[in-house]
């Protein structure tokens, strides 16, 4: 059994092709026609690497619709745990104190869980939090998506985040007193989840840039 991280599908999201059309391409490196071309190719990159038995831990923005969910989820390989971002359905919950009420619906949309951040053990790196966003930047100007700050993860003794949001802004950074940042995103990651070994290796080039 194999851990894997992803975050920002999309699915069923046709403008998410305009923002990101750079990194959302077929395997003639054009850009997806329909945004059900691109939904095609997520499943498809996601189950050529993840296993039935396998885990995954989803790092928010899946899709914004249930019914979208309930269309790509059952397709998708893996026991997938939702870290909710704020183009989920069930976000508005989660950001008012309505957790165990978000997780009810998940799991009955077909989410193994559900939790607004977490943190777990990965070998080879230590103790990782998982959450949509990144932490806050140093300066307001420093990330493009900067909203919900109220929301923003707070270090806890964690030794690395990891998170999605941003989608194609930046791979890893590091603020100044804060551990290391690595974004898991699809856009970012060839459009598929990386795995615990691949988070180890990241994590073992961490600290090289420290910004703010």
């Amino acid at each position: 059994m194999t851990t894997f991280f992803t975050a920002d599908q999309h699915f069923g999201h046709a403008n998410i092709l305009k923002y990101e059309a750079d990194h959302r391409k077929d395997h003639s490196g054009r850009t997806f026609r329909t945004v059900k071309h691109m939904d095609d190719a997520i499943v498809a990159h996601w189950n050529a690497i993840v296993g039935r038995d396998d885990i995954v831990y989803s790092l928010g923005d899946f899709s914004y619709k249930l019914h979208t969910i309930a269309e790509y989820l059952p397709r998708l390989n893996g026991r997938i745990i939702l870290i909710t971002g704020n183009h989920d359905p069930f976000f508005k919950r989660c950001a008012t104190d309505r957790v165990d009420e978000a997780r009810e619906l998940a799991i009955e949309a077909g989410f193994a869980d559900l939790y607004m951040e977490h943190v777990i053990e990965i070998e080879g790196v230590g103790k990782v939090k998982l959450s949509h966003f990144p932490y806050l930047p140093p300066t307001p100007d420093d990330e493009a998506f900067l909203r919900y700050e109220h929301l923003r993860p707070k270090p806890t003794g964690e030794v690395l985040l990891l998170h999605g949001h941003i989608h194609s802004q930046w791979l890893m950074r590091q603020y100044r007193k804060r551990p290391p940042m690595l974004n898991v995103g699809v856009d970012m990651h060839g459009m598929k989840p990386i795995s615990e070994a691949e988070i180890a290796r990241f994590f073992a080039t961490a600290g090289e840039s420290v910004e703010g």
